[in-house]
Parts: C-alpha cells; sequence; structure tokens
C-alpha cells in the first residue's frame, strides 16, 4: 500500500519509488546504517566462535603432545589435521562464497540451496575417491591411515561448509557458529578422549574427530537443509563455472597457509617441521579469525547495490584494518606465554611465534578485493593470481627450509601474504573506486610491524612473558572501553 504526499510518495511496504532526492539519500544513509550495525553485531559474534573454535586446539595440543609421548606421532597428527584445518578456513573461498553471493540475486535462495546441494554431494563424492586413491598409493607407508581419514574428513567438511554458507547469507551467525564448534572444538576433544580410551595413536585420535566431524555433517544438514543438485535449472552450471576456476586457487592458498611444514618436511632435517608445527597455530588462528570475521564482510560487500559498493568497501576495509593490528598485538604479544605451553618450554621457537601474526596484514586485503571478485562473477582471475604469487613464495622459502631457519620462514611466510593482498588489491580496486582506505591501511601495517620489532627485542623467559601479557591485557582493557565509549557517542548523536 502507498500513501501519497504532494509529489512524494512512500510505500508502506519498505519498498520507495518515487521519494525525493533528499528522501532517498536519508534512505539510502539509514540502510548503510542498519547494513553496517548488523555487520558489527556479526562480527562480534563470529569472532567469539573463532576464539572457541581456536581455544580447542590450545586446550588439546599440550595433552596430545603428552599422550602420544613420540615426535613422529606428534608429526603424523598434526600434519594430518593441519589439511582438516586450512581446509576448512580456506574453503570458503570457492562455492560455499558462491552460494552467499546468489542467495541475494534476486529469487536467488532456491538456486543457493541446489548449489548447497551439488557441493554437498560433490564434497563427499571427492573425499571418497581422494581416500581411496591415497589408500592405495600409501598403502605401505606410515600414516597412511591417519591422512586417509583426514581427506574422507574434508569431503564431509563440505556439507558444513555448505550450509554454513547458507546461515552467513541468512544471516544467522549462532548456528553458524554452532557448527564451526561441533567441526572443531567437539571433534579434537573426541580425538583426545579417543586416545585415552583405546590407544596413544594418531590413528586413532583421527578416528574420533573424524566421527565428530561427521555428526556435525548430519547436524548441517537438518539447520540448512539443501535441496537437489538440480532442482533448479542451470544452478549445477553456475556452480561449476564459478567454483571450477577456483579449485587451483584454493589448493595455491592451502599451500601458502600450510605449505611450510610440508617443505620443511621435505627438505630439513628430521623433527624441524614437528617443531614448527608446535607453534603453527598462530598462523591457523591468524587464518582463522580473519575468516571468521570476513563471514560478516562478505555479505557486507556482496549485497551492496553498485552505488553504495564504495562506501561501504570503506567502512569494511577500515574495521578489517583495525582487526588485522588487533590481532597482531594479541596473538604476537602473547607467543611467548603460549609457546611455553604448547611448546614446552622451546624459547627458540618464541620469535617464530611472534612474527606469525602478521600474515594477517596481507590475508585482510586478499580477502576483501577476493570478495569483489566474486560478487562480479570474475573467479577464474584468482586462478592465475594465487598459483603466480604460490611459485613466487615457494622459491623465497627454499633456502630458509632447507637450512632450517624457522623465524626467515616465518617471515617469508609474512611476505608472501602481503604479497598477495597487494596484487588482488591492484587486480579488484577499480571495482570499488575510493572504497579503499589505503592510509589507515598502511599505519596499521607500520605499527604492526614496529610492535613486533619490539617484542622480539624482549628476553624470552616465562616471566617477561608472562609480564608482556599481563600489559597486554590492561592495554586491551582500557582500549575496549574508550572504544565502547566512543561508540556510546556516536550513536547518541546518530539517534539526535
Amino acid at each position: 500500500m502507498t500513501t501519497r504526499t504532494g509529489s512524494s510518495s512512500v510505500s508502506t511496504n519498505g519498498y520507495d519509488s518515487t521519494v525525493s532526492s533528499a528522501g532517498r539519500a536519508d534512505v539510502a544513509e539509514s540502510g548503510n546504517s542498519s547494513a553496517m550495525e548488523r555487520t558489527g553485531r556479526n562480527s562480534v559474534l563470529y569472532l567469539a566462535g573463532a576464539l572457541m573454535q581456536g581455544l580447542g586446539i590450545f586446550l588439546v595440543q599440550p595433552f596430545a603432545l603428552r599422550v602420544l609421548n613420540s615426535d613422529a606421532e606428534w608429526q603424523e597428527l598434526f600434519l594430518a589435521v593441519s589439511v582438516i584445518q586450512v581446509g576448512v578456513v580456506l574453503g570458503a573461498a570457492g562455492l560455499p562464497l558462491a552460494i552467499t553471493k546468489t542467495w541475494f540475486d534476486h529469487n536467488g535462495a532456491a538456486k543457493a540451496r541446489s548449489i548447497s546441494g551439488f557441493l554437498s554431494v560433490f564434497g563427499a563424492v571427492v573425499g571418497i575417491l581422494a581416500a581411496a586413491v591415497y589408500w592405495w598409493l600409501a598403502r605401505d607407508s606410515e600414516g597412511t591411515f591417519s591422512f586417509t581419514i583426514a581427506l574422507l574428513t574434508m569431503g564431509l567438511l563440505a556439507t558444513v561448509l555448505a550450509a554454513q554458507a547458507l546461515l552467513r547469507a541468512q544471516g544467522r551467525p549462532v548456528a553458524f557458529v554452532m557448527l564451526s564448534l561441533g567441526s572443531s572444538v567437539a571433534a579434537y576433544g573426541v580425538g583426545l578422549i579417543a586416545m585415552l580410551l583405546v590407544g596413544a595413536s594418531a590413528s586413532v585420535f583421527m578416528v574420533g574427530f573424524g566421527a565428530a566431524v561427521c555428526l556435525t555433517a548430519l547436524a548441517a544438514l537438518f539447520v540448512a537443509p539443501p535441496s537437489q543438485p538440480f532442482a533448479v535449472p542451470g544452478a549445477a552450471k553456475e556452480a561449476l563455472l564459478i567454483g571450477l576456476p577456483v579449485l587451483p586457487h584454493t589448493g595455491s592458498m592451502m599451500l601458502l597457509t600450510q605449505g611450510a611444514a610440508f617443505l620443511l618436511a621435505a627438505v630439513a632435517a628430521e623433527g624441524v617441521s614437528g617443531d614448527y608445527g608446535k607453534v603453527q597455530i598462530f598462523v591457523l588462528g591468524t587464518v582463522t579469525l580473519l575468516g571468521a570475521l570476513n563471514n560478516a564482510w562478505v555479505p557486507a560487500i556482496m549485497s551492496a547495490k553498485p552505488d553504495e559498493r564504495p562506501e561501504r568497501m570503506r567502512s569494511v576495509m577500515k574495521t578489517a584494518s583495525f582487526a588485522g593490528l588487533a590481532i597482531v598485538v594479541v596473538a604476537s604479544g602473547g607467543a611467548n606465554v603460549v609457546t611455553h605451553v604448547m611448546a614446552v618450554g622451546r624459547e627458540d621457537l618464541i620469535p617464530v611465534a611472534q612474527i606469525m601474526p602478521l600474515i594477517a596484514l596481507g590475508y585482510l586485503l586478499y580477502l576483501n578485493a577476493s570478495s569483489l571478485l566474486f560478487a562480479d562473477k570474475v573467479t577464474w582471475i584468482l586462478a592465475v593470481v594465487t598459483p603466480s604469487v604460490l611459485v613466487i613464495s615457494a622459491l623465497g622459502a627454499l633456502w630458509p627450509a632447507s637450512n632450517g631457519n624457522l623465524v626467515l620462514m616465518a617471515a617469508t611466510s609474512a611476505v608472501s601474504f602481503f604479497l598477495l593482498g597487494g596484487v588482488y588489491f591492484l587486480v579488484a580496486r577499480r571495482r570499488a573506486p575510493g572504497g579503499w582506505p589505503m592510509r589507515t591501511y598502511a599505519l596499521c601495517c607500520l605499527a604492526a610491524v614496529g610492535y613486533v620489532v619490539v617484542l622480539l627485542m624482549v628476553p624470552r623467559d616465562i616471566v617477561s612473558g608472562i609480564i608482556t601479557a599481563g600489559v597486554l591485557a590492561v592495554a586491551s582493557v582500557c582500549g575496549l572501553a574508550l572504544w565502547h565509549r566512543r561508540r556510546a557517542k556516536r550513536t547518541g548523536k546518530a539517534s539526535q
């Protein structure tokens, strides 16, 4: 129903067709404000879920190291779980993003559910085939069973990712987070319990882990049910056109994030890869936290109309820049204490852990730039850019890996991600002209690097680590209080 006043009309069902320019501006500003408010609220929920998700491996790893009591078993378990962790985080760069994008198209809900069904079936088939092929080729090698279970688990996780893509588009962060916890925290706990009850081996852990993921996948089918892959004509074809070019990109991202451990296992002395894996959580945790926040940033970017995109992008990028800086500050500042706990007092690994979170600087820029490419359905660019950066990264990491220089390996990883983000920015910057607050981003990068350099000069004993963590905690509380106060003032002014 429409009520007319003079020359303007206001639709009571939410659609405004002929309001004045001032009225349209007010409506647009209100819509953008509401969208960003939802984004901020959802970001907090996604971040809380990611923190709990990261807490799972933090709690389990020290116990797993002591229960296994074998460097070989630990390295096998670490590599198997790392494949799954990275697959979960980076798997969202393919069809799940296409599902979220399709949801915002005209009458896109049915097509999105159809693509979700396609991803679930496709993932399960690929997981089964990959596990069968690997089992046959490596049946006489050590660790075959653990990696076979890992590949099957990744296939099951496709169902979880498909459901989460629907939940992300629907604005249901609580259900999204519950699925994340079921496929991570609960799975770690079940794996550890399996070792305590059955036997201390990586294979037993992976069986328990896989069982928990299987139950989570079944729950995902009820929380966000997909439709048949071919229920909507053209849905599967569109999914393939968007998703297939992303496969080399996803594999390259997986190697960029996790490849250091595999490279060290291939060219470094025995046990060096396992040492790197003891602090690898600082890479995986950084990727997980930014990936969780990206679940709020993606809908904000993809749901924006063309004329709204620069403003929306500018707001998201400012938030992302400060989020990346905050993650570096907290993760690097706590690296001393965490490394003492997780690496059983290996102080030589502390600088490695302190440098690792710097990957956030490039990763956040990549996330937001690549969201624009998905929004415009030009995913073929990802198949070119990411593998190219991977080749450059691998060449740069070969020397420190062959010499077992873990500090330089961590620094090389941070530089590689900064290169990745920079290239994607150059490719996508014109798709949101004026939407890139590069001064803010550059200042956050400089602050993060300077902060880590200072931390590297601090003594590595546990007392210094506790003092650093304490100062960081006080500063964080004060910073949050100041941010909350400023936000309250802005909210009050906006309401007036």
